[in-house]
């Protein structure tokens, strides 16, 4: 039987980035490199006290804006 994978995910919400937690908000952040360290901080610590796999995913809009601060670099 597979496993039950936890999941955080960032998303664009007008102006600011959403993390959720299995799709629920836990948190905004308005620079998307502060969103993404949030999102990653607490699914590697869930991964010390959780049976299960987390993984942190993203919308297209960050991915977006992950290739504009690359090009800008």
């Amino acid at each position: 039987m597979p496993r039950h994978t936890i999941e955080y995910h960032i998303a664009d919400m007008d102006g600011s980035w959403g993390i959720f937690r299995e799709g629920v908000q836990i948190a905004a952040r308005t620079d998307a490199a502060d969103a993404i360290a949030f999102a990653n901080f607490f699914a590697d610590r869930e991964t010390l006290i959780a049976a299960h796999p987390v993984r942190v995913s993203a919308d297209v809009y960050l991915h977006r804006e992950l290739r504009r601060m690359r090009k800008a670099a």
